[in-house]
């Protein structure tokens, strides 16, 4: 993970690891929501989505691992069915709140992985 000032943190930020924290405090597997990927391997990145949001990453660099937070994101992108229907998302936490609305208004299932999560995330929204 990137460097972050916690005497003046950035909102955006708390918002992004407490988005992928939660998961982690309720006992759920995050890795098939929350994927991250370099910018080579998008496509393979896609196949195993069904519902979630993919986090495009510079291949050139630093490379934290899945459950890291990437502040400087190429693209961020919501995945429904396996397919993208949003890109170039500002940060994680828009794309979360978007694919909450879209979820809602689309009559979808949430996927079984996150049910608890986005259960307790949509109940405080």
């Amino acid at each position: 993970m990137q460097h972050m000032c916690w005497m003046t943190p950035d909102v955006t930020v708390l918002r992004s690891v407490g988005l992928k924290g939660i998961p982690i405090l309720l006992g759920e597997d995050s890795s098939e929501f929350f994927k991250t990927c370099s910018d080579t391997a998008r496509d393979e990145a896609l196949e195993c989505i069904t519902v979630g949001v993919l986090t495009v990453i510079s291949e050139d660099g630093p490379h934290e691992g899945q459950s890291s937070v990437d502040l400087q994101p190429i693209s961020t992108a919501i995945i429904l069915e396996g397919g993208i229907v949003m890109d170039h998302i500002k940060n994680l936490p828009q794309a979360v709140c978007l694919l909450f609305g879209l979820t809602y208004s689309l009559h979808l299932d949430y996927p079984k992985c996150m049910a608890k999560k986005i259960h307790s995330t949509s109940f405080r929204l």
